[in-house]
């Protein structure tokens, strides 16, 4: 009796699941299977094995090493930052800058502290380009131009245009409730472009002003039922003079945002995991209440 060569008793399950018989397959055939079936194997494990961390930036490693994290501002823009004349900075980006360096400090056996570098706005952007600081926290408006250059964290405030009107409008809520009625903006205006587009729908009596606070000032005085002006500007007016209210949300998304160079990954996936944060647990509305007055 012949016997059975050991090549035709061993079977391989094929693509739909019947035996693929070895024995049938032609000389130098099965190196091949084997050789495909290493190939997606090392696929496998290189696409789902879990991957060592990368490695941090030379951006924050600079700064774990030395405990200093460099902060670039302009300090002309409150309530966001300003200075007394004596060197003492307040503002919302700075209570920011300080809440990233105490969570970073209680991450890592180094103390984060943080240096501020006074910088024109118009000169931040090449100032951190030349690496003069490691971020901006100056009440940075997103710019999509920009994305080439630098890269932008979440955004930690919304300073688009809203619906102001007097404080005793209880009734406003929306910009369809100022229908038919006179409307101030400022001239070029975010606020200026949203009544512009639906002045013909809702009837706005638009009334042009050079400048938000005159806006404001003439609904103050009751020459405008309300005024569709940024959020910031209603900031200022409000605490300075009152009697004002905004109604609702932004109309606009207006995102305030931090920028760190493109060669900053490890830092920017800090500054985000600190935003993410304090928005979870109540310290970015905190810190809102406290520096700005958001709302009604």
């Amino acid at each position: 009796m012949r016997r059975a060569s050991i090549g035709s008793r061993f079977k391989v399950q094929g693509w739909r699941g019947e035996p693929l018989e070895t024995g049938r397959l032609k000389p130098g055939t099965l190196p091949v299977v084997l050789i495909a079936l290493a190939l997606v194997a090392a696929w496998a494990f290189a696409t789902f094995a879990p991957k060592p961390p990368a490695k941090p930036d030379a951006t924050w490693a600079r700064i774990v090493a030395t405990g200093e994290f460099r902060v670039g501002i302009d300090p002309s823009f409150p309530p966001f930052e300003s200075d007394d004349g004596k060197g003492n900075l307040t503002g919302l980006d700075i209570a920011l800058a300080n809440e990233l360096a105490q969570d970073w400090s209680r991450d890592l056996t180094t103390t984060i502290r943080v240096e501020y570098v006074y910088t024109g706005f118009d000169g931040l952007y090449d100032a951190l380009q030349a690496g003069q600081f490691d971020a901006i926290i100056s009440a940075l408006p997103y710019d999509a131009r920009r994305t080439e250059d630098v890269r932008f964290s979440h955004a930690y405030f919304d300073g688009g245009p809203v619906v102001v009107v007097p404080a005793s409008d209880t009734r406003t809520q929306t910009p369809y409730d100022l229908a038919r009625q006179r409307v101030g903006v400022e001239l070029g205006s975010t606020g200026d472009a949203f009544a512009r587009r639906w002045q013909r729908r809702l009837q706005y009596d638009v009334r042009w002003y050079e400048t938000a606070a005159d806006a404001l000032r003439a609904l103050a005085r009751g020459e405008v039922e309300g005024v569709l002006t940024d959020l910031i500007a209603f900031n200022d007016f409000a605490r300075a003079v009152g009697g004002v209210r905004a109604a609702g949300a932004p109309l606009v998304n207006e995102h305030v945002v931090m920028a760190v160079r493109k060669d900053s990954p490890t830092l920017l996936e800090r500054i985000n995991a600190v935003i993410v944060a304090m928005k979870q647990d109540g310290r970015m509305e905190r810190l809102h209440a406290q520096w700005l007055v958001v709302g009604e």
